[in-house]
């Protein structure tokens, strides 16, 4: 796929601009310590690409009975903003040499995230970024979250993009199905789940990392 061939690129943010999830995950194993939750990784991995009212229907049927997951939820951002606070929010690898380039040839980028929208820009702001989106959607934007289209179709109607001939970048099994289910051309990053058989059907292409999609479009 020649970059002169697509209409655009849309991103994911969490696991693919920033290297977040895996604060998310500590965070949420802190709280299991704290309050003796079972089985807290594999829910916070089933959170991963999701929506806040989807990610809340998954702890709630988890540990509903146990605690408030409403106050649970907060906690966890609260030590999300500690750490970040902490260590700063480290960009992957690659991040910011492939949205210079694609700006600098001129490619329409979008960036279409379960994050809210303010979110989002409260990530990028001082990362020097923001102005290589011509659009951002949060996840606060639409009804149906990923795995459903929505927040792709969204995102491609607003850059003027056919998702038939526009990449989208994930991390995320949620992810790589909402922009399959859209109809565009799935490239997969995967940062701490690899695919499945399932996955990788629905993948134009896998790469281990941001510095591999730079040379694939540059080649």
């Amino acid at each position: 796929m020649k970059l002169s061939e697509l209409d655009g690129i849309v991103f994911d943010m969490d696991g693919v601009i920033f290297d977040s999830e895996v604060i998310g995950l500590e965070s949420w194993e802190r709280l299991g310590k704290k309050y003796g939750l079972e089985n807290v990784h594999e829910n916070a991995m089933k959170c991963i690409g999701r929506s806040t009212v989807d990610t809340m229907g998954i702890l709630e049927e988890a540990y509903g009975d146990k605690v408030s997951v409403t106050e649970l939820y907060e906690e966890a951002k609260a030590i999300c903003r500690e750490i970040i606070a902490e260590r700063g929010l480290p960009l992957k690898s690659g991040a910011k040499e492939l949205l210079f380039y694609l700006k600098e040839q001129g490619v329409k980028v979008g960036l279409a995230s379960s994050t809210s929208y303010n979110g989002v820009i409260a990530n990028l702001k001082g990362t020097g970024l923001l102005d290589c989106f011509q659009v951002i959607i949060g996840g606060d934007m639409i009804k149906h979250s990923k795995p459903q289209p929505e927040i792709y179709l969204l995102a491609c109607e607003k850059l003027g993009v056919r998702p038939e001939m526009t990449i989208a970048v994930e991390d995320s099994y949620n992810g790589i199905k909402a922009a399959y289910n859209a109809k565009m051309i799935p490239v997969m990053v995967p940062d701490l789940i690899e695919p499945t058989d399932e996955i990788l059907s629905m993948v134009y292409k896998k790469m281990d990392s941001l510095d591999d999609v730079l040379n694939y479009l540059k080649n």
